[in-house]
């Protein structure tokens, strides 16, 4: 009796880690996961490459007239990465990189000096924005001018503080 009880319990335990991919026996389901892995592992790879995509030309059509004339002419979007709520198809955060650098010859000595900086800003998302509302505001010609879904903000007034 304590043979099959015993049997049937590690036979359900096994039933149970192999319906959620990437957990092991005894340990908890993932909570969050990459926006490109939602709902399933690289399911959502294309729609958010092609959002990221097209932030990063909206990005270049606008930083020569706004974010480029600074310290660091030469911004330039590195990657964008957002975390989804696995369970609630939410999103936690959005994090876009940049880069910039700045280089000048020195008259006298021919030196190059070099200057950089890595930005780190988030999108001002709402709490438990989800995924497809998300992807459904940025749908437009001027992505970084869209209301974000159950907010008032845009990306671009984020990014006017964030790169400074």
């Amino acid at each position: 009796m304590l043979r099959n009880t015993l049997a049937a319990s590690l036979f359900s335990l096994s039933l149970v880690s192999w319906a959620q991919p990437g957990v092991a026996a005894g340990q908890s389901p993932v909570r969050y996961v990459d926006a490109i892995d939602w709902p399933t592992k690289e399911a959502g790879l294309k729609r958010f490459a092609w959002m990221e995509y097209a932030l990063n030309l909206s990005f270049e059509r606008l930083c020569s007239d706004t974010f480029c004339e600074g310290s660091y002419a030469n911004l330039r979007p590195m990657q964008l990465s957002c975390s989804v709520d696995a369970a609630k198809g939410t999103v936690r955060q959005c994090l876009w990189m940049f880069s910039g650098s700045n280089m000048s010859v020195d008259a006298r000595s021919g030196v190059v000096k070099s200057s950089s900086r890595v930005y780190e800003c988030k999108l001002p998302l709402a709490r438990d924005t989800p995924v497809e509302s998300l992807y459904d505001a940025l749908d437009s010609s001027e992505l970084l001018h869209a209301k974000l879904p159950m907010t008032n903000r845009i990306i671009y007034n984020r990014l006017r503080d964030c790169l400074r």
